[in-house]
């Protein structure tokens, strides 16, 4: 099909799709997911993820994430750093763990292959939950921070926990690439990216706020977005992680207004709906008929993992058992970083690729499913505060 065909229905599916999404009280991001799924090779096979739509993708999420840097709030995210830490370590401890007594105590797989399908499980992606948040207008809240800075460690932890595991388990040519080896140009990168983000990126705009053209300080933020993304990627990071710096960078800086002003259109217009169908566009069920039930069970624990390890990391330090369950449901989303370490069990012989095609489905099934939890619970918490507070209205009033 040809790619403006492709665009010109991606965009008019999509919409319709997050039409009908908010007439059921749906997060919008659940429309325009579905229609990936239906659109795709799962259902009617009007659409396939090809070159086109891949890059449109990435694009797409790099800007949602840059976005969410843009209004994120720099001294709230260190302010949390704590619980943040906390929710991470544990939401990658009960996932992998579940899935490795899961996959010994009833599927007899090796110690070895457990251990890398529970690391596949415990790799958070929040660019749905940013969105999410985005929608309820919950970013700039305290569980918000924390979620956002825990996605952070999160994607620290699984790299650490993934050279640790291809040195000791992997094939020759996996255990060549040593701990060290995997781990010293991720710790580089955030030394690269603060101090850039620290000296470099208030000069650059400066500089591009003075150059005589269209849309210059967009166009400048759009370079340090894209060249945060490749920096990280090239370090060994995702891309993602490099764009939400850059965006986090720019909201310390007096552009932060005119920008984030600018960059959601160029986002939420085209780029960012052709993210969400992709996702939807990498499921399908042939030959799953034989991995049901394996499917089923690894699901359960990739939810259950995220949003226990979440909730009790987040109740530690304070919140109420409804703020902690909107910590653990923002978590649970999968994404880039379970794909990047299936595809490493793949290359070291540890999962065949019927497995890897059935972790592919559960990251993609754990995605869809993760926003309408995540709008229950934050639905349930506005709930309780108003109820708080008209409470505290009557009892003024009497």
């Amino acid at each position: 099909m040809n790619y403006l065909l492709q665009l010109v229905l991606i965009l008019v599916l999509t919409k319709l799709g997050a039409h009908l999404a908010n007439r059921f009280k749906l997060p919008t991001v659940i429309g325009e997911l579905l229609v990936g799924v239906l659109a795709g090779p799962a259902v009617f096979h009007i659409l396939t993820y090809g070159t086109f739509i891949h890059y449109f993708a990435e694009i797409g999420v790099i800007i949602l994430m840059f976005i969410a840097g843009l209004e994120g709030d720099l001294k709230q995210l260190f302010h949390y750093w704590k619980p943040a830490l906390t929710v991470a370590t544990l939401g990658v401890i009960f996932p992998t763990a579940s899935a490795v007594l899961l996959c010994v105590g009833m599927f007899d797989f090796s110690l070895k292959t457990a251990l890398f399908l529970g690391l596949i499980l415990s790799a958070t992606s929040v660019s749905i939950t940013v969105q999410v948040l985005k929608e309820m207008s919950y970013l700039n809240t305290r569980e918000g921070a924390i979620i956002l800075g825990a996605a952070v460690a999160d994607d620290i932890i699984c790299v650490v926990l993934l050279g640790i595991s291809t040195s000791l388990f992997g094939t020759a040519s996996t255990q060549n690439s040593s701990i060290i080896g995997m781990v010293v140009p991720k710790v580089l990168f955030f030394v690269i990216a603060i101090a850039l983000a620290k000296w470099l990126v208030p000069v650059f705009l400066k500089i591009a706020s003075k150059i005589q053209s269209s849309e210059n300080v967009t166009t400048g933020a759009l370079i340090l977005c894209f060249g945060f993304a490749f920096l990280a990627v090239e370090m060994g990071m995702s891309d993602v992680l490099g764009a939400y710096i850059a965006g986090l960078a720019i909201s310390e800086t007096n552009f932060k207004e005119q920008l984030a002003a600018k960059i959601e259109p160029i986002g939420y217009a085209v780029f960012i709906p052709v993210f969400f169908v992709s996702i939807g566009l990498e499921i399908t069920f042939k030959g799953m008929q034989n991995d049901l039930l394996f499917i089923g069970l690894l699901l359960f624990v990739a939810i259950l993992g995220k949003q226990i390890g979440g909730a009790i990391g987040g109740k530690l330090f304070g919140l109420t058992w409804n703020e902690a369950n909107i910590v653990g449901a923002g978590m649970v989303s999968r994404g880039e970083m379970a794909l990047v370490v299936a595809n490493v069990a793949v290359s070291a012989g540890l999962i065949d690729h019927n497995h890897y095609t059935a972790m592919i489905v559960v990251t993609v099934m754990a995605t869809l499913i993760a926003p309408s939890m995540l709008k229950v619970f934050i639905q349930r918490g506005k709930r309780v505060v108003s109820g708080i507070q008209l409470n505290k209205t009557s009892e003024a009033k009497s």
